[in-house]
């Protein structure tokens, strides 16, 4: 997440802090996220894409992976690559969640991108956050 900006960050906090709340409360969650700034283990990367979060728990009974995007990264052909890898590899599991943190105002890009690319991946709960989500 370095060089990425106050947006993505923010995303990226907010995306961290409502799997935490949401997956976290057994106490055995691991999980990773994409700023050694705060001195974590970075999640590993998978196909060629590095997720902004990815959590599972301990033993493993279900995987996470968290994504922020800004609007203008949203619309991206790299974003639609790397959301689409993810979801190939959450349908490998039996309980997988994947989040996308976005803008408010970028909800409707990020469903209609999530409608496309999540038809193949039915067994994915996937859940589109925005800043003004309760949790």
């Amino acid at each position: 997440m370095s060089g990425e900006s106050n947006e993505h960050a923010f995303l990226v906090s907010h995306l961290t802090d409502f799997v935490t709340k949401r997956h976290g409360c057994g106490g055995n969650l691991a999980l990773y996220f994409d700023d050694q700034m705060y001195g974590r283990e970075r999640p590993q990367r998978i196909g060629s894409y590095l997720p902004d979060l990815y959590a599972e728990d301990v033993p493993r009974t279900f995987v996470v992976i968290g994504e922020a995007k800004t609007h203008l990264d949203l619309i991206s052909t790299r974003s639609r690559r790397q959301l689409g890898t993810f979801l190939r590899y959450l349908a490998l599991y039996d309980a997988a969640f994947f989040y996308l943190a976005v803008p408010t105002l970028a909800k409707p890009a990020a469903t209609t991108l999530v409608r496309e690319l999540g038809c193949r991946h039915e067994g994915v709960k996937v859940q589109i956050l925005t800043t003004d989500i309760e949790y």
